[in-house]
């Protein structure tokens, strides 16, 4: 085997160990321009969430949350098994911020669960009443 032909063969190697790096190295960068430079305000657009509240709850309170776009909004009370024990709301919201008022008195004291499902999204909260 001769020079040339040792030569062509590391130029070969070479090419097919380099040319996916190099196409990986580019697509890597690629994604992280794209990603630099896209809207950030439209990530999560739809995104919807409920704020935290002290447990045990032992008189009434106010669940607020946030819908990040117009969608039917249920929200119930669960038990440990998230079997429903009460359906709280089911009506159409308005992509926002809003409020519940949940009176406690009705139920009993325990943990249970409150889930709220939006079209797009399901977030369940851990709940403890003592009344």
């Amino acid at each position: 085997m001769g020079n040339d032909a040792i030569g062509y063969f590391f130029i070969v190697l070479l090419v097919l160990i380099a040319a996916p790096l190099v196409f990986w190295i580019g697509s890597v960068l690629y994604a992280w321009v794209k990603w630099l430079f896209n809207d950030k305000s439209k990530l999560n657009a739809s995104y919807s969430e409920m704020s935290d509240f002290e447990n045990p709850v032992k008189e009434n309170i106010t669940l607020k949350y946030k819908i990040g776009t117009d969608s039917n909004t249920r929200l119930v009370l669960c038990d440990n098994n998230f079997l429903e024990i009460k359906e709280l709301f089911n009506e159409h919201k308005n992509k926002g911020s809003h409020s519940f008022n949940l009176e406690i008195d009705s139920i009993k004291r325990g943990s249970y669960f409150l889930e709220m499902t939006t079209s797009n999204q399901k977030i369940t909260k851990k709940i403890s009443i003592e009344n």
